[in-house]
């Protein structure tokens, strides 16, 4: 006789049968990563996410600020959103069109332009001022 026993899966979806024949490390492995679940808050975010980004260019663009409790959920809409519109690169120049940036947990306007300017791999000098850093996020942007 077999050492492991055959199970009925039969009541679960064939997608998730062939998840659940993984070895165990494998299955943990899938259970821990990220994953999307678009409820309806989440997926209101996104489609408002995707209205300002189709949004025409003018003077004072209109913005969105994400709030909510502590994991739930507004990291993974934003990451999401990042990953429906990736960063592609020409021979002299990298597009980002989605730039994600976490404010540091002491924020300071010197310190918002360097997290701003390393999401977008820009080169920084030790003691930057911030009139400088300034000037290189809008040229960059």
């Amino acid at each position: 006789m077999d050492e492991y026993p055959i199970i009925d899966l039969s009541h679960l979806l064939p997608a998730a049968q062939g998840l659940a024949r993984l070895p165990a490390d494998e299955r943990i492995q899938r259970l821990r990563a990220d994953r999307w679940i678009g409820y309806p808050r989440a997926v209101e975010a996104l489609n408002r996410l995707e209205a300002l980004y189709a949004w025409p260019n003018k003077q004072r663009m209109p913005n969105l600020l994400l709030v909510g409790p502590t994991n739930n959920g507004k990291s993974m809409i934003v990451e999401k959103f990042r990953r429906t519109h990736p960063a592609s690169s020409d021979a002299d120049q990298e597009h980002i069109p989605v730039l994600v940036v976490q404010m540091p947990s002491e924020p300071s306007v010197i310190r918002f332009y360097v997290a701003l300017l390393a999401a977008m791999g820009a080169p920084l000098r030790p003691r930057p001022r911030l009139p400088e850093m300034e000037q290189l996020a809008l040229a960059l942007l």
